[in-house]
């Protein structure tokens, strides 16, 4: 894997999703540890759709001498509106590739809870789980308030969304929640989603993308600051240092840059 830096944004490039999909679960093993050695506790929020599927299922091999699975805490960066058997949710996926291999107690995972029957009261009580999870003051959103997530896993869509955080949509606007039923039109749905403040202030978030379908959005929210795409806008609001992207040689073939 080879690390560029584009516009200041730190890049590693794999030869292929394989190797992508290696580099990134050795990277998180590593991490998950230190974050135990230094604070006990290793809290990620997860990302879904089909390139995730492919990082957790390498995640999936790792026993709980390669990665503290005891000591790590497993959230949903966002969820579809669906009942957790249905195909389409979140939770099932990651429950499939990677929670069905792995032991990790089942209090360490923190799925969302009637999002298909009532998305606004499952988003409110998401965001209670946060709160006892990191013992914060509900009456409180000053910045030492906020959820510090260890990570985020971020994707990218090819409209430029990352987790549910649309383009044109309510929640990209949100200042104070952590967690919302956000409206897609485009889409003709409703999704979970963390908030662009919680993502903000994980320690580090890892955006994943790969193939070459991703190369040209990719290219625009690397190389374009101005078109301020949902993920720009969350990696805008980002401390300096604690985002790097995670791509493959075909996702990253229009950058033109030399490492």
């Amino acid at each position: 894997m080879r690390t560029i830096q584009v516009n200041q944004q730190t890049i590693n490039i794999a030869e292929d999703e394989r190797a992508l999909f290696t580099a990134l679960a050795a990277r998180m093993a590593e991490m998950a540890f230190q974050c135990v050695k230094d604070e006990n506790i290793f809290s990620i929020a997860l990302s879904g759709g089909n390139t995730p599927r492919g990082l957790y299922s390498h995640l999936a091999k790792f026993s709980a001498e390669e990665f503290p699975w005891n000591s790590t805490y497993l959230f949903l960066g966002d969820e579809r509106c669906v009942s957790h058997s249905d195909g389409e949710s979140n939770y099932r996926m990651v429950s499939d590739s990677l929670l069905s291999h792995i032991s990790i107690p089942s209090t360490n995972v923190y799925p969302t809870i009637d999002q298909d029957k009532d998305p606004d009261a499952s988003a409110k009580r998401y965001e209670q789980s946060l709160r006892r999870f990191f013992k914060l003051n509900d009456q409180d959103t000053s910045e030492k308030q906020w959820p510090r997530l260890s990570l985020a896993l971020m994707g990218l869509g090819n409209d430029g969304h990352t987790a549910s955080l649309f383009p044109g949509t309510v929640a990209l606007e949100e200042e104070t929640r952590f967690c919302v039923a956000n409206q897609v039109p485009q889409l003709a749905t409703t999704r979970l989603t963390l908030t662009r403040p919680v993502f903000a202030h994980a320690k580090k978030l890892f955006f994943l993308a790969a193939g070459d379908n991703k190369a040209e959005i990719f290219a625009d929210v690397i190389l374009h600051s101005d078109k301020k795409y949902p993920s720009q806008l969350v990696i805008g609001d980002c401390r300096e240092g604690s985002v790097e992207w995670f791509v493959d040689e075909p996702c990253a073939r229009l950058l033109n840059v030399n490492p």
